[in-house]
């Protein structure tokens, strides 16, 4: 199963805004539900507003799907890389104060996230924090507290 990560709408079935009835019609029933996130297949979440509607969706690395950002797969892209083709599109924001774990991109509303970051003497083979682990996708002005 192949998403298209689309910024500002969407990815897949799964559009921003979109209610929570809608989102079940879409991917079935969620697998985990907790505090307005729930998550579908392996990896895709999906965040509510207090109104229950979508407000941003965020895709682990998974078996059970690919996903696209503009013919891309993030998550196989080392991170720099990823990094470096998504800045194609959007510079990412120096105000972010999880920066090097994340990069947030602004204008798109997206962002890309690692747990850790690697060390500059480790194993080139060791792959912790070479590659992002979360792709993000997010409502208007999500990522700067204004949604």
């Amino acid at each position: 199963m192949t998403f298209q990560i689309e910024p500002g709408i969407g990815v897949g079935p799964v559009k921003l805004g979109m209610s929570k009835d809608a989102v079940h019609a879409a991917l079935g029933i969620p697998k985990s539900s907790r505090d307005g996130r729930e998550g579908f297949l392996d990896g895709f979440f999906v965040d509510f507003d207090d109104a229950g509607f979508v407000e941003f969706i965020e895709l682990a690395k998974s078996g059970d799907f690919t996903a696209l950002f503009e013919g891309v797969s993030l998550h196989d892209l080392a991170a720099d890389e990823a990094v470096q083709f998504v800045s194609r599109f959007d510079q990412f924001s120096n105000n972010n104060r999880e920066h090097g774990y994340s990069f947030i991109f602004p204008k798109l509303q997206m962002s890309l996230w690692r747990g850790t970051i690697p060390e500059e003497d480790q194993d080139e083979n060791d792959p912790d924090g070479r590659y992002f682990e979360a792709i993000g996708v997010a409502v208007s002005g999500y990522f700067d507290g204004n949604k």
